[in-house]
């Protein structure tokens, strides 16, 4: 338990200390938790109040082509997702709105369809019985969804899932109670000493990890030069819809979720450049009118939220997490789109990795600070 003392003093240690309380800081906090560390998370706002604060949550897979160890890291946790979140939900009394709903896509072409029926085959050597994919002349009955001009079929795939992400930063924070602190914001960090600075009071760990989104790369760069990723903006909707029970969609290049609550989740839009980091534009206003296109029941729906945020985009392609050179920091940021489908693995192997314990799955070598910024100085 961490003593408190006066403002600019030390406050006690702990083994943990998580900047940041998205969904990787908090994953990270809880898996370190049960570890048998004691944790202490460290927010700046209030849980969830970055890029893990949208309403979307759909957790879908990459291709089934070209296989790596990233894309089976990332198979490895939709697959373990489920019994994760029934655990949490247990622990906590809480729902997250957690649901294996499977994916369903238009095809626009000809070329699209033969290229949907390459990653077919993939998908049924690397995914077995775990998931079905499939190509469809029309949508499942019971979908309302309307075909695309030029539609040649539908992809229909069993694996992705949806949640609510604040329901599940809520379970989560929960999970961790007292060990979140919010409204502390990081002034400072000793990757020497393991001190962390706040604008009011100074935390000491054995170990320290950087989960801050966008908002990290400044305190990692300096350690590991190349760690240098980027705010991309995201804007969505919330909507207030009862969509039937079936898969969420992916057209045009945003998802329709709906969340079995009668709301319904429109994102996301993938902005590197951007003129205000903060509020929702005409983006998001073209993005709605495109998804009452694709799905008639949005159609006379009321908008019930509005939100823009940035996500921390990785050096690379791949998220970064491990250790951050010879120092007690480790990082565990650029989760961008995948962040809520991976997290519990990547909390899982960074309290493997501090403890000393062998990792259930252990990251691939890609994610590693070492990797990431050898390839962005190459």
């Amino acid at each position: 338990m961490l003593e408190r003392s006066g403002k600019g003093k030390s406050v006690g240690t702990a083994d943990v200390i998580v900047i940041g309380a998205g969904v990787f800081g908090l994953s990270v906090g809880v898996a370190a938790q049960r570890a048998g560390l004691s944790v202490l998370v460290l927010e700046a706002g209030t849980p969830g109040c970055g890029a893990s604060g949208g309403p979307v949550g759909a957790l879908c897979p990459h291709a089934p082509t070209r296989w790596r160890p990233f894309k089976q890291f990332q198979l490895d946790a939709l697959l373990t997702l489920g019994d994760h979140i029934a655990g949490l939900e247990a622990e906590t009394g809480l729902a997250t709105g957690y649901a294996r709903c499977g994916r369903l896509t238009p095809l626009v072409s000809d070329k699209a369809r033969a290229r949907a029926e390459a990653e077919g085959y993939g998908a049924q050597e690397i995914w077995g019985r775990a998931a079905s994919f499939e190509i469809l002349d029309a949508p499942p009955d019971g979908t309302e969804v309307a075909p695309p001009e030029g539609c040649t079929g539908w992809i229909h795939e069993t694996l992705s899932a949806r949640i609510s992400p604040p329901s599940y930063i809520r379970a989560l924070q929960t999970m961790l109670g007292e060990a979140v602190l919010t409204g502390h914001r990081v002034t400072g960090l000793d990757a020497n000493t393991g001190t962390v600075s706040t604008e009011a009071e100074r935390f000491t760990a054995g170990t320290v990890v950087v989960a801050a989104g966008w908002q990290g790369w400044p305190l990692v760069e300096p350690l590991q030069p190349g760690l240098n990723g980027m705010p991309v903006k995201g804007q969505a909707a919330l909507m207030q819809a009862a969509l039937p029970a079936g898969p969420l969609i992916y057209a045009d290049g945003f998802y329709v979720v709906g969340h079995g609550d009668g709301t319904a989740a429109i994102g996301s839009t993938s902005e590197k450049v951007f003129e205000v980091a903060e509020g929702t534009d005409a983006q998001l206003d073209d993005l709605i009118a495109r998804a009452r296109l694709v799905c008639p029941a949005l159609h006379d729906a009321r908008v019930l939220r509005r939100w823009a945020g940035l996500r921390p985009k990785p050096p690379g392609r791949e998220p970064v997490v491990g250790p951050v050179g010879n120092t007690r920091v480790w990082t565990a940021m650029g989760g961008f789109k995948i962040g809520f489908g991976i997290a519990h693995l990547v909390g899982e192997a960074i309290a493997a990795g501090i403890t000393g314990a062998d990792a259930r799955y252990p990251v691939p070598e890609t994610f590693l600070p070492s990797a990431q910024s050898q390839r962005a100085t190459d």
